[in-house]
């Protein structure tokens, strides 16, 4: 099998390409002859014959490209194929994701109804915000297990007729009895149950970005999301397969299980829908009352919520929820060749290692002489990125003014250039910086909106590992996250004998560190060039800048750069991890160079979603990786 998988991929492109020729050559014969009234001898295909050739091979070839890629995405046979399939010649074909084309606005989401509510949104007459937001709603439901109500996220949103961007940091923090060093000697508390629960963040996020740039009603953005949970959750392939995966898990909470499981027990399937009555009942609430997210941080779902959590072992008090707020932040930003200025959010969350990453590659990247030595410089650049990862922190609670002025700084970005070999790398992570070690972070889903008037949002949202806390709410219907496990704890240290960085221990009230970096790239005429970001937690940052380069700096459309085989490097581990379809080449130059690689399994892929703008067209494309979807007009 494994065989016919790998002929499969390495012969489809051939066979597709001679079927496609011979139906066209059948065809032009056809036409000749039919202009020049011959008669079509014994042995010439008849037109019916012509047309079921040419039939057929369109077939072929959109068989072949799903096969591929349906084999590819981890519905037949998972890792198995992944992970010991021989290094392929040639890159593989195009996925079966669909570049949107439109001409004034558009939508990018993970859930697959969802780019569509943002779209009908924007149709309306909605911002960009009302539309990122009802998006948001609906994937929190549709794509449950990554992000919700009971999770926190990061936004960049743009103003064009302001000329303004600007970064809302709506991440979860630690409740007030939290303590640096609670989950010492009982580490799986951080990430199960009521203790590893942070103060959500999601909602009063919401309501903080449609108070400042609302334009339709708070209510109206929330409908759609309601009817979706009082008729049924598609349940979307990823879903499916991420159910499957954590079953016994969902099946040791009562919680989940009342949520996620038929009143047989049955798990659902893909395709099957699932009701969320509780949820329902609470975003009616929600949308309906004047006093809007508040009902759930000091209104009448307060009690019960708090309640909830601390039946589950949790320590988030009422006056926790009370005192929360999401806060407006200036966004990093780098100007890039081109005219192009590039925006992402601050502290804790990722975008100075992107803004840094993609102004050390500028220029340099692309005067590599091959493909080998493209990828290792753009390796070297992940890996000076993430030595200095561990200095990051809230800055609200930790001072990073050094790291924040090193990596904006032309002369350090200059002198890590000049680090850069393309005949060696190192395995020290000291000579990158590294002195701490690397948190792994998890999860998220994003979404992306270019609105008609041509404001923009890019927007990650989490509730960190799948299904965050596993534990959802009895009275209110959230699933809540389980964000204290992207605290450092200081008693463990790693392999490399480095400890854990004290920038990101727990202390009351701070956002720990995130990989997520929403985006903005936007050109000297005030238009978005590019919106762009990712899911798949300490891949999100790598994933987002390899796209973001092969966009801007190799031409590749935004689908070619999505579709791209990805690679990735975290200093810690010591590895350089790729997907299958990077070419034997390529993985053979970074051995040769003194890489340790390895084949990224399924579960570790990142998710990409991302707009870009050329001109009066607007491309959008959702990552075959985790379908979702891209609407627009």
């Amino acid at each position: 099998r494994l065989g016919w998988e790998h002929c499969l991929r390495q012969q489809v492109v051939v066979a597709c390409q001679r079927s496609v020729a011979q139906a066209e050559e059948s065809a032009v014969s056809f036409r000749l002859s039919r202009g020049t009234e011959t008669m079509i001898t014994t042995g010439l295909l008849t037109e019916k014959r012509i047309l079921v050739v040419a039939v057929l091979a369109v077939a072929v070839v959109c068989c072949a490209v799903f096969l591929v890629h349906y084999l590819a995405s981890g519905e037949s046979d998972e890792d198995n194929f992944v992970l010991s399939a021989p290094d392929v010649t040639m890159p593989l074909p195009p996925s079966p994701s669909i570049l949107g084309k439109f001409r004034s606005a558009a939508v990018v989401s993970n859930g697959e109804p969802c780019a569509v509510i943002g779209k009908e949104v924007l149709e309306k007459g909605g911002s960009a915000v009302d539309a990122a937001i009802a998006t948001l709603l609906c994937d929190g439901v549709c794509c449950l297990h990554n992000m919700g109500l009971g999770g926190g996220f990061l936004m960049t949103v743009y103003d064009k007729a302001g000329g303004k961007v600007e970064t809302l940091n709506a991440r979860e923090a630690a409740p007030a009895a939290a303590t640096f060093d609670m989950f010492d000697g009982k580490p799986t508390l951080s990430t199960i149950g009521g203790l590893s629960i942070a103060v959500p963040g999601e909602l009063r996020g919401y309501q903080t970005a449609w108070e400042k740039y609302g334009k339709l009603p708070w209510a109206e953005l929330f409908r759609p999301t309601i009817r979706l949970c009082e008729e049924g959750v598609p349940i979307n392939e990823h879903l499916a397969r991420n159910l499957r995966e954590k079953e016994k898990d969902i099946r040791k909470s009562v919680t989940l299980s009342n949520l996620l499981l038929y009143d047989d027990g049955e798990l659902p399937k893909l395709g099957d829908k699932i009701k969320m009555p509780l949820l329902a009942k609470t975003l009616k609430i929600v949308s309906e009352s004047p006093r809007m997210a508040d009902e759930l941080y000091e209104g009448r779902l307060t009690k019960s919520l708090v309640d909830d959590i601390r039946s589950a072992g949790g320590i988030i008090t009422a006056k926790d929820l009370a005192d929360y707020r999401a806060k407006w932040r200036p966004p990093v930003q780098a100007q890039l060749s081109g005219n192009l200025t590039l925006y992402s959010v601050p502290p804790p969350g990722s975008g100075l290692l992107l803004t840094f990453m993609l102004q050390l590659l500028d220029g340099f990247v692309t005067e590599a002489p091959s493909e080998v030595e493209v990828t290792q410089r753009i390796t070297e650049a992940f890996k000076h990125a993430y030595g200095r990862r561990t200095d990051i922190a809230d800055p609200d609670f930790y001072n990073i003014s050094q790291v924040m002025a090193d990596l904006t700084s032309p002369e350090y970005i200059a002198m890590i250039r000049a680090k850069i070999s393309d005949i060696s790398t190192s395995d020290d992570p000291k000579f990158y910086g590294g002195h701490y070690d690397t948190l792994e972070d998890h999860g998220t889903a994003n979404i992306v909106v270019l609105a008609p008037n041509g404001d923009a949002v890019a927007v990650t949202s989490t509730v960190n590992l799948l299904f965050g806390s596993q534990f959802v709410s009895p009275s209110t219907g959230i699933l809540l996250n389980d964000e204290m496990d992207d605290f450092s704890a200081p008693s463990i240290t790693n392999y490399f004998g480095l400890p854990p960085s004290p920038a990101n221990y727990i202390v009351p009230g701070k956002r720990p560190l995130s990989s997520m970096c929403p985006s903005l790239i936007v050109d000297a005429n005030g238009d978005v060039r590019l919106a762009v970001g990712s899911a798949g937690g300490t891949k999100i940052t790598t994933s987002t800048a390899l796209v973001t380069v092969l966009n801007l700096w190799y031409d590749k459309n935004i689908k070619e750069a999505i579709d791209h085989a990805r690679y990735h490097h975290q200093l810690m581990p010591m590895t350089f991890a790729y997907e299958y379809g990077l070419v034997k080449n390529v993985v053979d130059g970074m051995k040769r160079i003194g890489h340790k690689v390895t084949r990224m399994p399924i579960a570790w892929r990142s998710c990409v979603t991302a707009i870009a703008r050329n001109g009066s067209t607007i491309t959008s494309n959702s990552d075959f990786r985790r379908p979702g979807r891209s609407a627009g007009f």
